[in-house]
């Protein structure tokens, strides 16, 4: 059991250090969105020697009618892009997001072994925290090495 966990450690540690384009950019659904934040991170950049191997992990934020819309993008074929809406009629600002970049095991101190993974989503209201949320930018990964070993 051991040597699974393990294996499963550094296949994911490779598909993090292996950038691959999937194509998929963030949109909104609605015409009626506004981006007001957006934060990009790159996990590898410093431990790759190609630019083409880097992966890029975002996170925007839309104020819609209808409420807050969070969407997360990669340029990795391993990440899935997400989104999810806080259902809310109240306006907020860049000032009401704060995006905290940790590692899988919860660390904003990263390096090559432990690198950022998750980004923990906060947006406040009048000083009053209304959600909280982390979005894993390795999910299809362990979703990826779980199918393989079924397989076997």
């Amino acid at each position: 059991m051991k040597k699974l966990f393990e294996g499963i450690l550094v296949l994911i540690l490779i598909f993090s250090l292996t950038g691959c384009s999937n194509g998929h950019t963030p949109s909104t659904d609605s015409d009626n969105s506004k981006a007001i934040y957006e934060s990009t991170i790159s996990p590898n950049e410093e431990y790759i020697e190609k630019d083409e191997d880097k992966v890029f992990y975002t996170i925007k934020v839309y104020q819609e009618d209808t409420g807050i819309k969070v969407a997360s993008s990669s340029n990795s074929a391993f990440c899935k892009d997400m989104s999810y809406e806080i259902k809310t009629t109240d306006k907020i600002t860049k000032d009401d997001i704060d995006v905290q970049w940790q590692t899988l095991m919860g660390d904003t101190n990263y390096s090559k072994e432990n690198q950022l993974a998750i980004a923990v989503v906060t947006i406040s209201l009048n000083g009053e925290i209304i959600s909280e949320r982390k979005v894993s930018f390795v999910g299809n990964t362990i979703d990826i090495i779980i199918d393989t070993i079924e397989q076997n």
